[in-house]
């Protein structure tokens, strides 16, 4: 096969022997590879010139030996001798076979099991290695029969000697035996143009250029360590800086500290590595390091889990590590690779899905505080000449959206099959889509469904556990374990199903740490109170083993079929175990001695009166006991029965348990629990609701649920557990977890010096303000026409003080209303152009008790993801359900609408004026099309936009020649243009009206103040008699802009506002920018993360009609000024096209 075409690049070559061939050539001097030795400062460095060289040598000593098209084993530690080894085998057309070497003292039993399947006739390995394996190699026959060298034995002269050998796209390259293979190993036969290609869409999806740099710890036996840790850089140009994965292992600050000190742009591994990372490396180690260059962040090989993603991003936040460069993909070595993957720069897609689908096999979106809520991570979309499809694994019919089944792959990237495993590749690598005969695809063993183009993964095929009919992951349930107990080791553990005298167990392996002190009983009841409460699974059998003695794959990924194997054969290195059956001494007391508090529970028995006086002299009856209970005579209490039908179910599970104790923790599965509720329906006739079986925890509930439910006797008040007493985090301020990361980013600022929080302003805030007694220029406020502080708006509030007070002390539905509220909202909806209008307190309230009020559940807010927090928190508390669409998409908006509509009762899509973080405005006429169109209610958030846009200055829907009347709800707030504080709705009467008498943030809170209200009604006034302020404000704002974007200035998507963003994409420079302005005389804010993402943390620049041209000019002089002693790259990147959008 010859690849004609590779995506997103010119150069393809059709060899990798020609691609190095090409590096030697043109770039000769270039270093391609740095290897720290000691993973610290010890560097050896290989150019392309040199690699071409050893490889030469290589290849010419291979082809005097006549081993063209033969295998060759690489037995290579970490360094840059395997790189020449590789390289020097398809120089000389021999296939290359990577083995990791014996570890000392360890049998060469996996590399004879290698060297027998792939018929290697030569072993090239290091001088170390070859005298560490010499004693061995007589006790392994085909070993022994191989030619052994070690290539730094080769002179350089060799290379003289090397003839170009006849190789093409379609010669086999080398073969890569899959992770963990033992026994029958298989290798996987890839050729010059899978790796070609492969590379090619790791370069278009990582978005490389030859400007970056790698810094990588992967094994390079292994393909994400071979294939992108040492193909990739060669195939963009671009040097990679390498480090034993033993020196990552033993501490994982040398990869950041790699990173820092080379500038490293694409770094990554499994998803283990950044849990490793946020565990070992310490706060004060975390203040050395700057990781802003990380732009890729890959995470592959495992299941990439959101909580990893959310805590490395948060904890390394502060050294300059940005969420977005998290770049997690898919792939496996069946494919070269990669087979899906993002975006660079983009945040990785975590969707909410409902936990007990993903158990039938569908995929169905929830809210993520939902309770069952399960995130998952994508793992991205196909990459260019790829085709992925989800196919059932029994029927080999493919599978609709959201449907569970086997990922399929396609196209140049996928290896020719297995090495002289005929029949597999037949059924793995020519599988065909039953419906269609289309194919063929590989057929990965991996379980996924596609979700908005967007490929999720939930298990594997073979590990897939299937118990009571529904699917359990078990890499789910090994994370619940290993959260279990502080003891156990993370990422070194199994869960699986095993077959003992025909009975299927449930079974927990798991490493515990080294010199640690922990009864180990203790940890095992930990293990199985998690497992049960969690997944409401029984485990048969939980194991404790030693450190490092869990079998896994090279890439550090558990092999649960050789943990079940040792499990079977009692091969595992056992610390303690627990079998179904056998008691823990752990808090285990026998009946006997509980028998006394069940007594002391039981409520004392008095005679009741069969009947009572009612209202208006009637006789009330108490309701008769069920006829069932009558029957029982038992005699037992409800907590006697209970308590017996537990224990009659759990076994030995429940030895020890009392009415308090969880029932979720006596390791029993969702079949069990529901024996006992069958058991007590019929003993006491009657019916659990089924709303209420999920929240039964404790025995004492269950006992309650049967008083209520069933007709039990009344339950007795009860005091509080012996011994218990709320956790200080629970009730001290100072002890909020919140509270104590707060304190902690302020602490980083304060130390600094940056912070720029409540800076205390001097007088009027106009065009210019003061603080400290010093003038500067003012950029931070959006007093957009200068209203406040004008003397006509001063002298209206002052004269409404006088008269009316400071406060009209009272909610305006009951004695606070005040005729200037009513001139106030009249004027507004005059302004605005609608039938009537309310005034709220505060612009923040205004939206959430209008969104919060008006809408509930079975209604959908859909707004835009760029919505204010108001917005979002006003959805919040009306329970409705809440979709974001892309900003300013009313195309996506429109197709939610398509598919959801008709699901909902009431649809509220909003969006607002004028965003304030961007200063972009929506196509407005295009969202009313979308309302019209699906009969929804539209809201417009005119904060920024009201007194702003259109020619006098009367909002959006001037701007856009839009009817007010099609908005439903106009929202504004009264402290931008009109120099007051509070905000409004206006709309129909009917709506406002039904706002006035029931709005809880109307009703329940004071009216707006006489002076705050008299200065905004005099503000519209004076609005409406000086219409050049409007005018006046988008010269100044378009100067400001224009002026920005000559100079190469970032300034996004601002465009006919006021609002102009100069985006830095990095929250330190912001800081030190913003720091910097102020020396100069400039006042402006910097925006940091969280409140944007860190690629867009900026300068927020409000300009007024106040300001004057000299002043904007000044303000845009000193801010090129300052970027280029900051970091002159922001005005470059920005003049280039690269701005941020």
């Amino acid at each position: 096969m010859v690849l004609d075409h590779l995506p997103g690049t010119f150069f393809g070559p059709s060899t990798l022997v020609e691609l190095v061939r090409h590096r030697a050539k043109h770039q000769r001097d270039d270093v391609a590879f740095t290897y720290l030795i000691d993973g610290e400062d010890e560097t050896e460095d290989m150019t392309n010139g040199e690699l071409d060289r050893r490889a030469r040598a290589i290849g010419a000593w291979l082809e005097s030996h006549n081993l063209v098209g033969e295998r060759a084993l690489l037995l290579y530690p970490p360094g840059l001798e395997f790189i020449t080894a590789f390289f020097g085998c398809l120089y000389a057309g021999v296939v290359a076979v990577p083995v990791y070497p014996p570890r000392r003292n360890r049998s060469l039993e996996r590399i004879q099991a290698i060297a027998d399947d792939s018929d290697a006739k030569v072993a090239l390995t290091t001088d170390s290695v070859l005298e560490r394996v010499e004693k061995l190699i007589d006790e392994t026959p085909h070993l022994k029969e191989l030619t052994w060298l070690a290539t730094s034995r080769l002179d350089d002269a060799t290379a003289e000697g090397w003839e170009m050998p006849d190789i093409h796209a379609d010669t086999l390259a080398f073969l890569q035996y899959t992770s963990g293979s033992t026994g029958s190993p298989k290798g996987v036969m890839l050729d010059h143009a899978n790796l070609v290609h492969n590379s090619a869409l790791i370069s278009y999806g990582f978005e490389h250029s030859r400007s970056g740099v790698g810094v990588f710890w992967l094994p390079s036996y292994h393909d994400m360590g071979l294939i992108g840790g040492i193909l990739q850089p060669l195939y963009v140009g671009r040097p990679n800086v390498l480090m034993s994965p033993m020196s990552f292992l033993q501490r994982p600050l040398r990869w950041l500290r790699a990173i820092t000190k080379y500038r490293g742009s694409t770094c990554g591994g499994p998803n283990f590595a950044y849990d490793l990372c946020v565990r070992k490396i310490t706060d004060e180690q975390i203040d050395e390091l700057d990781l802003s260059s990380w732009d890729v962040a890959f995470n592959g090989a495992e299941p990439v889990r959101a909580e990893t993603l959310e805590a490395f991003s948060d904890r390394f936040a502060r050294c300059g590590f940005r969420r977005e460069a998290f770049y997690p993909c898919y792939g496996l070595a069946e494919a070269t690779l990669i087979v899906t993957g993002g975006w660079a720069r983009r945040p990785p897609v975590i969707r909410s899905f409902d936990a007990n689908a993903l158990g039938e096999g569908r995929a169905k979106i929830v809210d993520s505080d939902s309770p069952a809520s399960k995130a998952l991570v994508g793992c991205g979309e196909n990459l260019p000449d790829q085709r992925v499809v989800i196919a059932d694994p029994e029927t080999r019919t493919s599978c609709g959206e959201g449907e569970i089944g086997e990922v399929w792959v396609a196209g140049p990237s996928v290896a020719l099959g297995y090495w002289r495993r005929p029949d597999v590749n037949q059924e793995i690598f020519k599988a065909r889509l039953a419906e269609s005969g289309e194919g063929p695809f590989l057929r990965t063993g991996d379980l996924g469904f596609i979700h908005e183009n967007e490929l999720f993964l939930t298990g594997r095929i073979k590990d897939l556990i299937i118990l009571h009919g529904v699917n359990i992951y078990p890499q789910d349930v090994e994370q619940t374990v290993q959260e279990s107990h502080e003891r156990l080791r993370p990422d070194s553990g199994a869960v699986f199903l095993a077959e003992v005298n025909g009975q299927e167990r449930l079974v927990a392996v798991h490493e515990v740490e080294r010199h640690r002190t922990a009864d180990n009983d203790e940890i095992i009841a930990a293990i199985r109170r998690a497992v049960s409460r969690q997944h409401e699974l029984g485990l048969d059998a939980v194991v404790l083993v030693k450190a490092g003695s869990v079998p896994k794959t090279t890439s550090g990924k558990i092999q649960r079929h050789a943990c079940r194997n040792g499990y079977l054969d009692g091969t595992l290195s056992v610390v303690a175990q627990w079998e179904v059956g056998q008691p823990l001494d752990v808090d285990e007391r026998p009946i006997a001695a509980v028998k006394p508090q069940i007594q002391a529970a039981a409520p004392v028995r008095r005679p009741l009166a069969e009947s009572a006086p009612g209202r208006n002299g009637r006789k009330a009856s108490l309701p008769k006991p069920p006829a069932s209970f009558r029957r029982s005579g038992s005699g037992k209490s409800t907590e006697q029965i209970v308590l017996e039908e537990v224990r009659r179910v759990a076994r030995d599970r429940a030895d020890g348990m009392d009415i308090d104790t969880r029932i979720t923790e006596l390791g029993m599965d969702s079949l069990e629990r529901m024996e006992i509720v069958a058991a007590l329906e019929e003993r006491f006739g009657g019916r659990f609701p089924e709303e209420v079986l999920p929240g039964l925890i404790t025995a004492r509930q269950v006992v309650d649920a049967v008083r209520r439910y069933l007709g039990g006797e009344v339950r007795e008040v009860t005091g509080r557990p012996a011994g218990y007493e709320p956790p200080p985090e629970s009730y001290r301020f100072d002890r909020f977890p919140e509270y104590v990361k707060l304190r902690e980013g302020l602490d980083l600022l304060e130390s600094t010096g940056l912070s720029p929080y409540f800076g205390v302003h001097e007088g009027v805030t106009g065009d210019t303000t003061i603080i400290d007694g010093r003038k500067l220029i003012n950029f931070s406020s959006y007093n957009y026409l200068g209203m406040s502080g004008d003397p006509v708006v001063v002298e209206a509030a002052q004269h409404a003080c006088q008269r009316y007070g400071t406060s009209v002390s009272a909610s305006r539905l009951v004695s606070g209303e005040k005729d200037l509220h009513g001139d106030l909202e009249r004027a507004i909806s005059d302004w605005v152009g609608s039938e009537d209008a309310i005034v709220y307190v505060g612009g923040h309230s205004t939206n959430e008790s209008t969104i919060g009020h008006l809408f509930g559940p079975g209604d959908l807010i859909l707004h835009d993801a760029l919505s204010h927090n108001s917005i979002l928190q006003g959805a919040v508390l009306s329970g409705a359900r809440r979709r974001p669409f892309p900003h300013n998409d009313w195309d996506a908006a429109n197709e939610i609408l398509e598919s959801f509509r008709h699901e909902y009762r009431r649809v509220l899509l909003v969006v607002e004026g004028v965003y304030s973080m961007d200063g972009d405005i929506p196509e407005l006429p295009r969202f009313v099309d979308v309302k019209r169109r699906h009969r929804a209610i539209l809201m417009v958030d005119e904060a920024h936009s009201m007194g702003v846009l259109g020619s006098t200055g009367r909002g959006i829907c001037e701007h856009f020649g839009v009817d007010p009347a099609e908005i439903d709800i106009q929202m504004g707030t009264l402290s931008k243009a009109f120099g007051s504080c509070g905000g409004y709705i206006a709309g129909s009467r009917a709506l406002v009206e039904y706002l006035k008498y029931t709005s809880p943030g109307f009703v329940y809170s004071v009216g707006l103040s006489p002076p705050n209200a008299a200065a905004a009604l005099a503000s519209i006034r004076l609005l409406q008699a000086e219409p050049q302020r409007p005018e006046r404000l988008r010269q100044r704002a378009r100067l400001f802009l224009e002026l920005a974007r000559s100079r190469g200035i970032d300034t996004g998507r601002s465009q006919d506002s006021p609002v102009v963003p100069v985006i830095l994409g990095n929250s330190m420079h912001a800081l030190q920018l913003s720091k910097a302005l102020f020396a100069r005389g400039i006042n402006v804010q910097p925006i940091l993360y969280p409140a944007v993402e860190e690629s867009a943390a900026r300068l927020r620049f409000f300009v007024t009609s106040l300001h004057r041209e000299e002043q904007i000019r000044f303000a845009v002089d000193c801010i090129v000024e300052e970027l280029e002693k900051i970091n002159p790259a922001h005005l470059i990147r920005a003049a280039s096209g690269e701005a941020t959008s």
